[in-house]
């Protein structure tokens, strides 16, 4: 049986900049997490605002126990360079495919790449010890990785268009294999900690209830693309969300004013909007 943890997060790096504060904003997430066990980072921004935005909330980035990288996009791992330098060696945990060269093409035919800024020896370098795997793993007492998310819902195809990798010397399609979630096991039901959601919103916690085998979920947060993907997949996501007993619900980052915006509607009860200084207690 697991035992449940007791924590408390702040979001260090995101969208929003909520009252008057000095934090800064920008497009992207990370998510500083404090429980009895150690302290861990959930990504680390684009990299311009994390070392503000922590010493303003007081935040000891050289206590980390490790970091934990929800997939390879830039406006997650762009801060990590800034976060090393807190350390002579800590354990980075991702997917193998966060070293994936990946790119999209713009309007005008264009190869924009879309992948981690910094190359992997470079990293290594400066004190990151990867340790990538691509299944469900627990990685602390009550934390857990979800590994590569099934897609199983007809309705989440996701931002797919115009992504592509190379793979073996080879230009293929891009599906982003590497996002994962972070699940946490509470008193007060789970907590589903999200990237950006590239599998699917409904996919990540139909599998985070099947691998943990706990349907109450105390709270989601994070990313969930839902202004990229499309109105269908925003209705239908909906409807989905509605037969689940959610308690909190966080979306920031990449999830869109207008997507915020219509479940702030729908889920008036538990809708919260997600900003930088954010703190939640679980």
């Amino acid at each position: 049986m697991m035992k449940p943890v007791k924590g408390h997060f702040i979001i260090l790096a995101d969208n929003i900049v909520a009252g008057k504060q000095e934090s800064l904003g920008e497009h992207g997430f990370s998510l500083h997490i404090k429980t009895d066990t150690g302290t861990y980072l959930f990504d680390t921004g684009h990299g311009k605002t994390i070392l503000h935005n922590a010493v303003l909330h007081k935040i000891d980035l050289a206590a980390l126990r490790g970091i934990i990288l929800s997939h390879g996009h830039a406006d997650h791992t762009g801060g990590l360079p800034e976060v090393l330098r807190f350390h002579k060696q800590i354990t980075v945990l991702g997917h193998p495919d966060i070293f994936l060269n990946r790119f999209r093409k713009d309007e005008n035919n264009n190869e924009v790449y879309g992948g981690i800024p910094y190359i992997r020896e470079y990293l290594e370098k400066m004190g990151a010890h990867f340790v990538l795997n691509k299944e469900y793993k627990e990685i602390d007492k009550g934390f857990f990785l979800t590994g590569e998310i099934p897609r199983q819902t007809d309705f989440e195809p996701g931002d797919m268009d115009g992504r592509y990798g190379i793979r073996e010397g080879k230009v293929v399609p891009e599906f982003i294999m590497d996002d994962q979630s972070l699940l946490i096991t509470t008193g007060r039901g789970l907590v589903i900690v999200l990237g950006c959601a590239h599998s699917g919103l409904i996919n990540i916690i139909n599998h985070a209830i099947k691998m943990t085998g706990i349907d109450n979920i105390f709270a989601i947060i994070g990313g969930t693309h839902l202004d990229f993907s499309g109105a269908e997949q925003l209705e239908k996501t909906v409807a989905a969300l509605k037969t689940y007993h959610i308690e909190h619900l966080i979306p920031g980052h990449c999830t869109g004013i207008g997507a915020a915006t219509r479940l702030s509607r729908e889920f008036e009860k538990s809708f919260q909007f997600s900003h930088v200084g954010l703190v939640f207690e679980f």
